[in-house]
């Protein structure tokens, strides 16, 4: 039986690397139930394309910029299914990839969320998927594995546990919502996993300035320790 899900996608003036996704996603040999693009507040047309080339998308028009952590709960409110995907509009899935992340999430049943592998436009593993809380990143693995977390590039996680723990913290406008879950999860008694074989082709889209983004990446990891470190005693 195959499980139900729905995907999720934040998108801000991205509309080239979106199409580019969403074509890559008809493709797929296991179909959401429902694929939900959040267009938060872009000025390239990006929900006038979805709109034209793929009626089958559920768009949601943002009156404003509310940040990517935002638009995921959006999406998700919407969702059906008893699995979330989470997938920025710069990834590029396989015929097989959604099917083997979710078969690793159903199969295993401490897994609250689980992540694939992310190549980039040299062929690479990107090397900040994932990791634990105080060792860092992690290198790149041959086997799926545990991992204290996970980035929210593409994800899969338990909607039932989801929207348990309230969804992503939206105090994290861009960066950091991954790992917060994980550790939230973790606390519920719930494990992160990277599965190894779940692999998609990552096209590093950026439509912030380098200066945004490292900024907001800076404000995510003082966030994460300020809110989790004094609990690990």
């Amino acid at each position: 039986m195959n499980p139900k899900f729905s995907i999720v996608t934040p998108a801000y003036n991205g509309k080239e690397f979106l199409r580019k996704t969403a074509l890559a996603l008809r493709k797929s040999i296991v179909q959401p139930l429902r694929y939900i693009v959040v267009d938060d507040y872009s000025s390239d047309g990006t929900s006038e394309m979805l709109k034209k080339e793929f009626p089958e998308v559920v768009v949601i028009h943002n009156d404003k910029n509310l940040g990517p952590t935002v638009s995921r709960n959006q999406g998700a409110r919407e969702a059906d299914g008893d699995y979330l995907i989470f997938m920025d509009n710069d990834i590029l899935v396989r015929e097989d990839s959604l099917k083997k992340l979710l078969s690793f999430l159903t199969k295993t049943e401490d897994a609250g969320m689980v992540g694939g592998k992310l190549i980039n436009k040299e062929g690479k593993s990107v090397f900040y998927n994932m990791g634990n809380i105080f060792r860092g990143f992690i290198s790149d693995y041959s086997s799926s594995i545990e991992v204290g977390w996970i980035i929210e590039s593409f994800i899969a996680v338990r909607r039932d546990l989801f929207e348990k723990l309230g969804g992503f913290d939206e105090d994290y406008f861009m960066f950091g919502e991954g790992p917060d879950l994980s550790e939230r999860m973790r606390k519920e008694g719930y494990k992160t996993y990277f599965v190894h074989d779940a692999i998609v082709d990552m096209l590093e889209g950026h439509t912030h300035p380098k200066w945004k983004r490292r900024i907001w990446l800076w404000a995510a990891i003082w966030k994460f320790f300020i809110k989790h470190r004094l609990k690990f005693g």
